[in-house]
């Protein structure tokens, strides 16, 4: 049994929707149903830890989504099971974004925007695949996925992850011994890290002064990652490029932010990319099945690390 615990009315009706359309009758409830004592998966958004730790058979709270910064690992800590969902359209679509991001620098169409408004016709050379580097903070299932795609199109691609990790055709940089020379390198820098306490605020002012000159950022992680008004600064100053956000610590993105009128930064609304419901409800399932007979569970997280 599944019970949905959410404390956002929002994602409490789109939860209800997808499992009505994609989940087998009585495989779910709500969390104020008396059939809730039954559940031994929750699947969550900003859950009710209150309730849920008064059910008596649960073990695994499940996000509904990539992250898991919503679930307060530090008071979960071991007593229950916790995953994500990690799919294969969901990586294709976070590409599909993230190759337009890459497309949009490589060719110079932040300029032609720019020259577009001040009715300015330049020209600018076409760079080559090779010719660009790449940088992806994050090296998990969906940064390693990314680094292999960019790399087989022929880019010159590095990562960077806590722990080592070894992807063909891929610069591997690790722990803090390697973070200043990977990010000298970095012309585009793509953030895909899990938000951790460690790591909030890394895309500041003592990261921007590391990466060349004009680089540009892409910030598809989350937005307690980015120290907005540093970033702001370097643009402001011409240090960096641009940048493309896809997330912010506070979303939606509150209309009088600065963020919305500056020329050198592109907005979207926190669709970079999305698994679709049938394969969210099905990975859940398929957990809840798992966990109720002993088996290895798919996409665990490991609560003590975050990710």
């Amino acid at each position: 049994m599944i019970v949905i615990s959410t404390t956002v009315p929002k994602v409490q009706k789109w939860l209800e929707d997808a499992f009505l359309q994609y989940a087998p009758q009585g495989s779910y409830c709500l969390a104020d149903s008396e059939q809730a004592i039954y559940a031994t998966t929750a699947v969550s958004w900003f859950p009710d830890l209150d309730h849920l730790e008064k059910l008596p058979e649960l073990k695994l709270i499940h996000s509904m989504a990539a992250g898991v910064e919503h679930l307060n690992l530090d008071r979960i800590g071991t007593q229950y099971k916790v995953c994500r969902v990690v799919d294969q359209l969901h990586q294709k679509g976070m590409f599909d974004y993230l190759q337009w991001g890459v497309l949009y620098y490589q060719r110079f169409f932040d300029q032609a925007f720019v020259q577009k408004r001040q009715q300015r016709w330049r020209q600018y050379p076409q760079r080559e695949h090779a010719e660009l580097k790449i940088g992806i903070m994050g090296l998990g299932q969906m940064g390693g996925y990314m680094a292999k795609q960019f790399a087989a199109l022929g880019y010159q691609v590095s990562g960077w992850s806590r722990s080592p990790k070894n992807i063909a055709h891929v610069s591997c940089y690790a722990g803090d011994e390697d973070f200043d020379t990977f990010l000298g390198q970095a012309e585009i820098l793509i953030n895909l890290l899990p938000l951790t306490e460690n790591n909030q605020g890394i895309l500041s002012k003592s990261l921007f002064d590391l990466l060349p000159e004009q680089a540009c950022i892409i910030n598809c992680g989350r937005g307690q990652h980015l120290v907005e008004q540093d970033l702001i600064n370097y643009l402001d100053s011409g240090r960096l490029r641009g940048a493309i956000l896809d997330v912010f610590s506070k979303e939606p993105l509150v209309e009088n932010h600065p963020l919305w009128q500056h020329e050198k930064v592109v907005i979207t609304p926190h669709v970079a990319s999305h698994a679709p419901w049938s394969v969210v409800v099905n990975q859940i399932l398929e957990n809840d099945q798992r966990v109720i007979q002993g088996q290895a569970l798919l996409n665990q997280v490991d609560t003590l690390k975050g990710y």
